[in-house]
Order: C-alpha cells, then structure tokens, then sequence
C-alpha cells in the first residue's frame, strides 16, 4: 500500500498538487535479476526524495475535450512539463483509464497527441521528458548529444533520467481522483516505445504496454546496422574515445529494452516498420522473442513502413488497451 499527502493550494491560474513524505512501493523491480533490480532500486529511492511538486495549469476545452498544462519535478529535482487532457464530460466520482504517451527522440508531448486519446476515453498525459519540449530549463544537451551525456556514468546517464522521468508521469496519474488506478497504459514511440518497455518490467502499476518502432532494442546488434538517428551518436563518441568503450556499454545495458524483455509481464503490443533504418527490425525483434508469452504478447509488422507511426497504430492501441 502506498501513503500520499496530498496538500492543495491555489496560486493566480495554476492548482498546486505537492506529494510529500511518497511512499511508493515499485513492486515491478522484485522480478528483475540481481544487477538490475540492485541498480534500479537505489535509483528509485533517489526519485522518491524528490517532491513531485505537480503544478497544473488551467483548462482549456477543445470539443469533447479539456486540456491543461502540467509541470513536476523528477530525478535529480529537474522540472518537467506535460500536456493532460480528459474528456469535457466526466461525471462525479466516475473513473476512467489512463494513459501516459512517451515521445521519440527530439521530439516532445505533443497536445494533439494526448487530445487523440482523450476522444477515446482516457485520461492522456503527454510528458516532455528531460532535454525535451518545454522540460529543458534545468538539463538541456541538445541534440545531437543528449544521447551521449553522461554515458560513462549510469547513475547520471541521459536516458536513465528519461525512464524516471516517465514513473514520475504515473506518480503523477495516481494522484488523480478520476483515474482508475488500476488501468494505467503506456504507449511510446522510438525513444519512447524502447522506455515503455524497460518502465513496464519496472512499475507494477502499468497494465500493458503499447510500443511503436522501439528505440533501445538490442543495442549493441542495432549499432550495427542503424543508418540515422541516435544510435550514430553512441557510434561516434565510440571512434572518438576508444578507450570508454567499457564504461558506456556497462551504462547502456541498464536502458537496453533486450535485458529488460524476460521481465515484461504485462500484455504488450510492439509494433515494426520492416523498412526502419533507424531502429532496425532485427534488433527489436530479437527483444521480442525474449518476452515471455504470458499474459500475453503481440508483434505488429508493416511492409515498407520506415521510422514512422504506423498506419492504424492509434486503433490497434486503443483495442490492445481496452482488451487488456
């Protein structure tokens, strides 16, 4: 069980949500191996000292929908932006399926993103992860780079911050009186397909998992035959600094979705552009073929489609989410 104070406050347009004294309990990470489970709890715990902070902006409705602005603070107390939108006509204490949408590379949470699940029935938050959109005041490396940052050093990697970035998206979820807690989604694209699959084997709280031409998938296979994107980024710093090679593929094996794929035990739906040259199928197949096949599991492949959303990628989502 998990205890939350929750303190309300009104400041002039924003509610303020401030989680203090979390006692968040990420049962997920008791099924991880040894390596895993001992890295991901000390990071964790080093998550749950920082205050959400959850600040929320004020509604705008669009149709059957109404959007706001979010911001929260994640690991290392790095502020964070999101878009929430619900649909316009809840009702009392009805409670409704939840959402969190993880972007790509470079990109960020886009409204319209969030606004799509929204007409579906769910409550869709779109985070900006660290270094992304409007979450860039207090860590910014750019791109190229932020793939690189920190590489030599797990604890303060990039995309170690990214993964925590998207556990606080679900603190943030479970505070909300409409949510059913017990139906939280996560969809993800590139990037962010790759972290919706290492956070599901992670988070207990997900209920399944729908991830779109996935980034972080057999990293060191990928490398190989990538043609673009962020994978020329690890490539690059490997033939400038030969001599780290050690030290980054002992970081990048903590956000390779292909460690994490024995410990995804919730029902997840992956889906491939068998033409990507930028997250090569192979890769994401063979992270594929080491989920278990229970509960259950489901590849989606597209002939010619490269690195892009898949055509009807949003109505398989919606189906996976409301089958499962």
């Amino acid at each position: 069980m998990r205890s939350v104070k929750i303190k309300r406050a009104l400041i002039p347009f924003l509610s303020v949500l401030c989680l203090s004294a979390v006692l968040y309990s990420y049962a997920g990470i008791n099924n991880l191996s040894p390596e895993l489970k001992e890295f991901w709890s000390e990071r964790l715990n080093e998550l749950k000292a920082v205050e959400g902070n959850f600040k929320l902006g004020s509604i705008k409705k669009k149709g059957m929908v109404a959007g706001r602005d979010v911001w929260l603070r994640g690991y290392g107390n790095v502020r964070l932006h999101g878009y929430l939108a619900k649909p316009s006509d809840l009702k009392g204490n009805e409670k409704f399926p939840a959402v969190l949408l993880l972007h790509g590379y470079s990109d960020y949470g886009r409204p319209s993103w969030a606004e799509r699940y929204a007409r579906m029935g769910f409550i869709a938050l779109a985070i900006d992860v660290r270094g992304h959109g409007k979450s860039n005041e207090d860590y910014n490396p750019g791109f190229p780079g932020l793939m690189v940052d920190n590489i030599t050093d797990n604890k303060a990697y990039s995309l170690v911050g990214i993964i925590l970035d998207a556990i606080r998206g679900i603190d943030f979820l479970e505070t909300l009186p409409e949510v059913d807690v017990n139906r939280i989604y996560l969809s993800g694209s590139s990037m962010g397909g790759g972290s919706a699959m290492i956070v599901s084997a992670i988070d207990d709280r997900i209920r399944a998992v729908a991830a779109g031409v996935p980034f972080l998938n057999n990293m060191q296979e990928s490398l190989k035959t990538s043609a673009g994107g962020p994978y020329m980024e690890v490539k690059r710093y490997l033939k400038e600094h030969p001599g780290d090679a050690e030290k980054v593929w002992s970081t990048l094996k903590f956000v390779d979705a292909y460690n994490y794929a024995p410990y995804m035990n919730k029902p997840v739906i992956v889906g491939i552009g068998l033409a990507d040259s930028i997250c090569p199928p192979e890769g994401i197949k063979s992270t594929f073929e080491r989920i278990p096949h229970q509960p259950k599991k489901e590849i989606y492949k597209v002939p010619k489609a490269g690195h892009v959303v898949l055509p009807g990628w949003h109505a398989k989502n919606k189906k996976w989410f409301t089958e499962n």
